[in-house]
C-alpha cells in the first residue's frame, strides 16, 4: 500500500488547505470568522487509513463520472462503457473504480498550489489532472479546484469535489441554521432511485433558494421532493450567473461563494452522514455538512434531459470551480 501524504497549501494571507495524495482529498480548509479567528470548515476523518473506504465520499475527488448512474451504463456510440456497480444497484461515483481511493502522482507543487496527476482505465494511456491553488484579496481568500481530461477516443466525463462544508466551524453541529441561496434556473426532481427524472422551475418551487432562506426551511418540509430524499440530494442547473451558490452562517459571520464553470451543482445536505463511524469511534451526525458537488447533470447519459457533451482529444474537459470565502 502506497503511502498517504498530506501537503499545506497557505497563501500571504494566512489562509491554509490541506490535501492529501489519496483521491486528492481536502481535510481542512482554514476560514476566518468575522472575529479574525480560522477554524476547519470541512469534515474529515482523524485517521487518514478510514479515507481508503470513505464511504461518505469525504472531501475527495470524485470521477470520471460523479453521481449515480442506472446500471453503471454510459451509452457512449460505439464505445459504450461499463462502471462498477458492486457498492450500489446504480453506479455511484464511479464504484470502487473511482478516482476517490487511489493515490495520485505529485506533478507540482508551490506553497500556494499542488497539482496531481493520475493513469486510469478510463482515460487510458493520458493522466487526470487536477490543480489545487489558493488566491486571495482584500476582503476574500478562494481554494481554486481545475480538472483536466484529455480522451485519445471521444469519450464522458463529470469529475467534481465532495467536500461537506460547515461554516460554523464545529464540525459537531448541524448545518441547518445555515442560509442558503443559489443562482439556479432548475432543480431536477428525483426518482426512488435517486435518479432525476424531471427540471423543475426553481422560482417558486418547493426547492427554491433564489432568495437566501435557512436550510432548515427545506430541510424540515413536508414536499414530496424533500422527503423522498430525507433533505437536500439534488441536482440544480446553473443560471449563468456568478457564484452559484452563496452559503452563510449567521452566528460566526463566514459566508462561501461557490464560483464554476460546471453546468450543474448536486447540493446535498448530509441526510446519512450517521451511517458511518471512523476508526477511532467518532459518529458522524446527520446534516454536519453540505456538499456542493459541481458537475454535470446527473445520470445525463442515460437520459433526455438535458444534453450530452462529450470530450475529445482536441476538445478535452476542462473545468473549475472556486470556494471562495468572505468573513462578514
Amino acid at each position: 500500500m502506497q503511502d498517504i501524504i498530506e501537503f499545506q497549501l497557505k497563501s500571504n494571507s494566512g489562509f491554509t488547505v490541506k490535501i492529501l495524495n489519496l483521491g486528492g482529498i481536502i481535510t481542512e480548509i482554514m476560514a476566518k470568522d468575522q472575529a479574525g479567528n480560522r477554524s476547519n470548515v470541512v469534515l474529515n476523518y482523524e485517521d487518514f487509513t478510514d479515507y481508503w473506504t470513505n464511504p461518505l465520499f469525504i472531501g475527495c475527488f470524485v470521477g470520471p463520472v460523479a453521481g449515480r448512474t442506472l446500471e453503471g451504463k454510459l451509452p457512449l456510440g460505439e464505445q459504450n462503457y461499463q462502471l462498477d456497480c458492486s457498492i450500489n444497484e446504480n453506479a455511484l461515483h464511479s464504484g470502487k473504480d473511482g478516482l476517490h481511493n487511489v493515490i495520485w502522482s505529485l506533478a507540482s507543487s508551490s506553497e500556494d498550489h499542488v497539482k496531481f496527476t493520475l493513469i486510469h482505465p478510463y482515460l487510458e494511456a493520458n493522466p487526470f489532472e487536477v490543480i489545487y491553488e489558493l488566491t486571495y484579496s482584500v476582503k476574500d481568500e478562494a481554494l481554486t479546484i481545475e480538472y483536466t481530461a484529455t480522451p485519445s477516443e471521444p469519450a464522458y466525463f463529470s469529475l467534481t469535489n465532495h467536500s461537506y462544508f460547515n461554516l460554523s466551524g464545529n464540525l459537531d453541529t448541524s448545518i441547518e441554521s445555515h442560509y442558503l441561496k443559489l443562482n439556479a434556473s432548475h432543480y431536477a426532481r428525483l426518482n426512488a432511485l435517486s435518479l432525476p427524472i424531471q427540471l423543475v422551475p426553481l422560482k417558486d418551487s418547493d426547492l427554491d433558494f433564489s432568495e437566501s432562506r435557512p436550510l432548515s426551511e427545506i430541510i424540515h418540509s413536508d414536499a414530496e421532493d424533500i422527503t423522498g430524499a430525507r433533505g437536500i440530494d439534488h441536482p440544480f442547473k446553473a443560471n449563468g450567473i456568478d457564484p452559484l451558490v452563496e452559503l452563510t452562517d449567521p452566528q460566526s459571520g463566514r459566508k462561501l461563494r461557490v464560483k464554476t464553470t460546471q453546468p450543474y451543482s448536486v447540493i446535498y445536505s448530509g441526510n446519512y452522514l450517521d451511517s458511518t463511524m471512523s476508526s477511532s469511534g467518532h459518529q458522524f451526525n446527520n446534516r454536519t455538512g453540505i456538499c456542493f458537488e459541481t458537475q454535470d447533470l446527473t445520470n445525463v447519459a442515460n437520459s433526455n434531459l438535458d444534453e450530452l457533451k462529450l470530450s475529445y482529444k482536441d476538445q478535452p474537459y476542462k473545468h473549475q470551480t472556486a470556494f471562495d470565502f468572505d468573513p462578514n
